[in-house]
């Protein structure tokens, strides 16, 4: 046990928020960040493509330590970030390849001489997500998720493998040492997106067996070392089509939308996937294999208000912290 700020918390905590597409994990994520900072928290969100991660990096800390994001510093009134500072100009001039007055690698948490360091204690909470926007996860995002955008057709065994290397490198990076240095993870999603991938001989005959899901190096991994808790928002597990179409319609908005999420069949799977046992089944077999303890999976319901679910999950939450 330790403290941070005046809260006490374990060991390190890895929470990832879950549920199918349209179940608002952004928004989750969002009343988690405000429920941390309102605790008097620093937050840092290390989400988006590896630019987004180099800004965390420590030679940044003079002007980044005020920010949670390059989002939030680009953002920010005061700021003009290719005027106000030198050192900032040059690096993102060398991030483009406009310069190489900084040698910039890629970020991690690892201090070693292949990659550009980022302080874990710098903060006492992390906002991930996945797929990343870097590393395999750009594939994915781009490529497996919009096949149809480049003449090919959805292939969840394609990203299984796509998603079980971009594990191997977030883990490596980022997530070992936060959990090494006692922090607070907050992730969108994780390894029980296996509810998009896994095998369904009605819904996804291109998805992947199970055992040899399980049995990908990144997945080995991850199962190995899963998260403490997951937070699932979903419809209920009787899901029919009509229903599904009906939240979606009010949902969509103006999102352009992938191939996953104009798939209702597909989604109906994984919607029935999170909502009954068939997540906690995946997480015991899993944990056996590898000798892990199996995340405690809270779920909520898709239907209920948002002012509904972000009480609940800050009530939750703030059990976890205690």
């Amino acid at each position: 046990m330790r403290y941070i700020g005046n809260i006490m918390a374990k060991k390190f905590i890895d929470l990832v928020v879950a549920g199918p597409d349209f179940s608002g994990t952004t928004t989750q994520i969002g009343d988690i960040n405000d429920y941390l900072r309102s605790r008097d928290l620093c937050v840092r969100d290390i989400r988006g493509n590896e630019i987004e991660a180099l800004f965390h990096a420590d030679i940044f800390s003079h002007f980044n330590k005020c920010y949670s994001s390059l989002k939030e510093f680009s953002l920010a009134e005061d700021t003009d970030m290719f005027k106000r500072d030198d050192v900032l100009f040059q690096a993102f001039c060398r991030l483009t390849g406009l310069s190489r007055n900084l040698d910039l690698m890629v970020a991690s948490m690892v201090k070693n001489d292949c990659t550009t360091y980022i302080n874990p204690n710098s903060a006492d909470a992390w906002i991930m997500e996945e797929p990343t926007r870097r590393s395999a996860g750009q594939m994915s995002r781009v490529i497996e998720q919009n096949r149809s955008k480049f003449g090919s057709n959805m292939d969840a065994y394609s990203a299984a493998l796509t998603h079980q290397a971009y594990r191997i490198d977030e883990f490596l990076r980022f997530r070992k040492p936060l959990r090494d240095a006692g922090k607070i993870i907050i992730r969108s999603r994780s390894e029980e997106s296996a509810c998009y991938q896994i095998y369904d001989e009605k819904d996804l005959h291109s998805g992947i067996g199970l055992n040899e899901y399980l049995g990908l190096p990144g997945h080995k991994i991850a199962f190995a070392n899963p998260p403490t808790h997951i937070f699932v928002v979903c419809g209920p597990e009787n899901w029919d089509k009509g229903e599904y179409l009906k939240l979606k319609s009010e949902r969509t908005g103006s999102r352009i939308l992938d191939d996953h999420e104009k798939n209702y069949s597909y989604q109906l799977l994984v919607n029935r996937r999170y909502a009954g046992d068939w997540i906690n089944n995946l997480y015991k077999q899993a944990c056996s294999i590898y000798g892990s303890k199996e995340p405690e999976i809270i779920k909520f319901d898709i239907y209920d208000s948002k002012e509904e679910i972000k009480r609940e999950i800050v009530e939750r939450l703030g059990q976890i912290l205690r």
